[in-house]
């Protein structure tokens, strides 16, 4: 385990000035607000001292004393929650940067438990060219270190198998991409951002790509509305960005045995245990390894572990989610 020395490495004091945390969302349902709260706290058992924030549209739907553990508490405003009077979880995503409380920020989906010290990661992104400031996990799951997929509509043709949202040809359609202009495929259940004029130029075209280009009736939406990852997919396409940071930190697991092997090559390879989609999509047996995990976690806190799996699953969004999961 990284020890307290963690933050006195040189590339900290480089940037003893910039502040850098956690920042996670929960919206809608007590389960989704539970649900943070279980993230956070596998965090904070290795990590105590790493700060998270959550961004979320209520503050008081967990009993008091379980928000000790996030540092910052934000709430969103409502306009950035509906589009078109309806609830838009996709929409509220690409505006995490109006709220975040950091300089620099590694943004977790909330459906997913630390399965060790995170602080290396965070160095890993801390790393990464300082002229870049949008990087996310790749769309292809295989391996931890599988870049992201990119693709050409006038080289690839319009179907983009990786990315499932729209087919290029569609892409092309409503926005004005240059000839040889790379789509790309990321999974935004993590990502790094660097606060700055870069950034907010990026996700105001990330905005804007939701609300005057593809139509919903176009797309294979998430739950009736605009998926988050076509936004940031097409605004790398227009910005010429490749985010990918050179790890891609949450596993998933969607088929074939969960055994003793696969357990240990996530703890291995991976920082985060991925919880995607609703009932039916992610293997009871993954659930059932947050469950044990956060056990673990609760007891070596003198805590109880009360957010089980059964409870949670019942209360994602289900219905579409087994058509999202990416075969690789």
């Amino acid at each position: 385990m990284v020890g307290d020395f963690f933050w006195d490495l040189p590339i900290f004091a480089q940037m003893s000035e910039q502040t850098t945390g956690i920042v996670i969302m929960a919206f809608g349902k007590a389960a989704y607000h539970e649900m943070a709260y279980n993230f956070a706290l596998s965090v904070k058992h290795f990590d105590r001292d790493l700060p998270i924030q959550l961004i979320c549209d209520k503050n008081d739907v967990l009993l008091h004393h379980k928000y000790w553990v996030f540092d910052i508490v934000t709430l969103i405003d409502n306009a950035d929650l509906y589009h078109n009077n309806v609830f838009s979880p996709g929409r509220a995503k690409t505006r995490f940067d109006k709220y975040m409380a950091f300089d620099n920020s590694l943004y977790f989906d909330i459906d997913g438990v630390a399965l060790k010290s995170l602080k290396p990661l965070v160095e890993m992104m801390l790393a990464l060219p300082e002229d870049g400031y949008y990087y996310v996990q790749s769309a292809d799951l295989s391996t931890p270190t599988s870049p992201i997929p990119k693709a050409n509509l006038f080289k690839d043709g319009p179907r983009f198998n990786d990315m499932i949202w729209a087919g290029l040809d569609t892409i092309w359609e409503y926005h004005e991409l240059p000839d040889d202009a790379l789509v790309t495929a990321i999974n935004s259940s993590f990502m790094f951002v660097r606060r700055g004029e870069k950034l907010t130029r990026f996700f105001d075209q990330v905005r804007d790509n939701i609300d005057n280009g593809i139509p919903i009736s176009r797309l294979q939406s998430w739950g009736g509305t605009y998926p988050d990852e076509l936004a940031f997919n097409i605004a790398c396409a227009q910005f010429g960005l490749d985010p990918w940071p050179g790890i891609n930190p949450v596993f998933f697991h969607f088929r074939g045995s969960f055994n003793g092997a696969r357990v240990n090559y996530a703890l291995d390879n991976y920082f985060v245990l991925g919880l995607f989609g609703g009932a039916g999509c992610t293997q009871n047996a993954v659930w059932e390894m947050s469950c044990k995990l956060l056990g673990q976690y609760h007891a070596a806190m003198g805590l109880t572990h009360e957010y089980k799996w059964h409870s949670l699953v019942k209360q994602k969004h289900a219905g579409t989610q087994k058509q999202l999961i990416r075969w690789n």
